[in-house]
């Protein structure tokens, strides 16, 4: 198969120059399937693949196995920065693991998501929901059905476009913001024939019109973030936003015979960094909170006990449903955990096997390269695990219970129920800040809003859209909004939120 992609190869620069000539663009259209067909065979038989959907090898293998740091490796990313860059732009999400990948990992726990430091944005949160709430009741006053997940995602990207570069963005540079990365976003399916560095010289020949509108998105995306970032540079803020961090931050030099060196982050590392932290923020908790909303609004005596649950612990004349008093919801919490099992922000989790690991799965000793997917959705509804794993019952997380003490995905220690967001070493760092965003947005829209289910095409959809990462609705959420508390003013752009 390699002599055959040799022989083929001559005439990949005859397709690159009469690909426009009419008579024969379709002739040359079958050859470049071919060529793509015969890469893909090429590559993907090098690169064994283990799909797990069962618990017990998912802990043993991510929480056993990488006990010590080894099985904590991930498949070449498929990030924009990796791979324009050749692999020297890595973010946490993309870097293999070691000193780079722990420092900057470290950075983000320790200087955003340290539960001390969560305080911090509440301010940023109050503004979001604030904005949330006005747009959905502006939408409600304007038409019938509100386009709730459209609503839902924006404001969760204003929330960690915040935290990012922090407050005073204008509301036009945010929503500029949002398209570029939501485009991008859609670009990593197409971005997957690039991830084999080894063949990069073959793949932009082949599929040169995806390789130029990657690269037109990075750069879109470098005149936007650059300019924030150098504004902040000798800037001190409080609270200081992410990219305060990420300008200072030292990481250790890669090159060999420098291992006490260390340097700063490039600016192609740093708009990766900053976008990733944009994307992974978002999208995820974004997802995670349509899927409950969607979820209530099906079920609505489901909507109704959380209703009675907030009125009970909040004052009629209470502003906001405060983040002091989300502790006390614990049936809102057991719905948001149902509707993260069922429906987990984040398709897979991807493990790569390394020289260094030593990973058994039935008896024998996987090889290096050999690429491990777990299933999140599959492992999420083992039968093992829980009774009637199919069906939505929040039930199951409240007291007495057999998720009331659920261990979400421990790096270390507890048995792994379910993982929505990851698991292992590599599990997302940011899952504490995650659930407060999506118990506190949850809590309010539930307030302020009776959520009816739109009628036809308009009703929801319970199907998840095929991602490659995030898991998100098939069809984004949409429904009809009665107040929910009476004498709340929505007209003039004011509320009492």
């Amino acid at each position: 198969m390699p002599e055959l992609l040799l022989l083929l190869l001559p005439l990949i620069p005859l397709v690159a120059v009469v690909l426009h000539a009419s008579p024969i663009k379709a002739t040359l259209g079958s050859v470049k399937s071919v060529l793509a067909s015969v890469l893909s065979a090429v590559w993907k038989p090098q690169q064994p693949i283990i799909l797990v959907t069962d618990l017990a090898t998912a802990h043993r293998l991510l929480v056993r196995g990488a006990g010590s740091g080894y099985f904590s490796n991930r498949p070449p990313s498929i990030s924009p920065s990796a791979i324009l860059s050749r692999r020297r732009y890595q973010n946490i999400t993309s870097a293999p693991y070691g000193q780079h990948w722990r420092a900057m990992r470290h950075n983000l726990t320790s200087e955003i998501l340290h539960p001390a430091r969560l305080h911090r944005y509440a301010a940023a949160r109050r503004r979001a929901v604030r904005g949330l709430v006005h747009d959905l009741s502006e939408q409600r006053r304007l038409s019938g059905a509100v386009q709730a997940g459209k609503s839902i995602h924006y404001a969760m990207f204003s929330l960690v476009a915040a935290m990012c570069f922090g407050d005073g963005l204008d509301r036009g540079r945010v929503r500029a913001m949002a398209d570029e990365q939501r485009d991008l976003g859609k670009s990593l399916d197409a971005a997957l024939v690039f991830a084999d560095a080894k063949f990069l010289a073959v793949t932009r020949l082949i599929y040169r019109k995806q390789w130029k509108k990657l690269a037109a998105l990075r750069q879109k995306q470098e005149e936007t973030f650059l300019p924030l970032i150098d504004s902040r540079r000798g800037q001190s803020s409080e609270p200081p936003a992410y990219v305060d961090t990420l300008v200072d931050l030292e990481v250790p030099e890669e090159c060999p015979g420098a291992s006490s060196a260390r340097r700063r982050l490039s600016d192609g590392e740093l708009v990766g960094m900053c976008s990733e932290f944009l994307g992974t923020g978002t999208e995820s908790t974004a997802s995670a909170l349509q899927w409950t909303m969607a979820n209530l609004v099906k079920r609505p005596h489901l909507q109704e006990a959380v209703r009675r649950e907030i009125d009970a612990v909040v004052a009629a004349d209470a502003e906001e449903v405060s983040e002091d008093v989300l502790g006390k919801l614990e049936y809102l919490n057991a719905v948001i955990m149902e509707a993260l099992r069922l429906h987990p922000p984040t398709s897979w989790v991807f493990r790569q096997v390394m020289e260094e690991d030593h990973v058994v799965h039935n008896g024998h000793r996987v090889p290096a390269g050999t690429r491990v997917f777990f299933q999140l959705g599959a492992l999420a509804r083992d039968s093992a695990a829980w009774d009637d794993p199919d069906e939505f019952k929040p039930e199951r997380f409240l007291a007495g219970s057999k998720g009331e003490q659920l261990v979400l995905a421990a790096a270390g220690g507890g048995d792994i129920k379910m993982m929505p967001f990851g698991g292992g070493r590599r599990m997302c760092p940011a899952r504490d800040i995650a659930m407060l965003h999506i118990r506190y947005f949850a809590a309010n829209l539930v307030r302020e809003f009776h959520w009816r289910e739109a009628e036809g095409d308009l009703a929801v959809d319970l199907e998840p859209q095929a991602e490659l990462i995030f898991s998100a609705m098939k069809h984004p959420l949409r429904a009809h909004l009665d107040l929910g508390r009476p004498g709340v003013k929505t007209t003039q752009g004011t509320h009492r939120l």
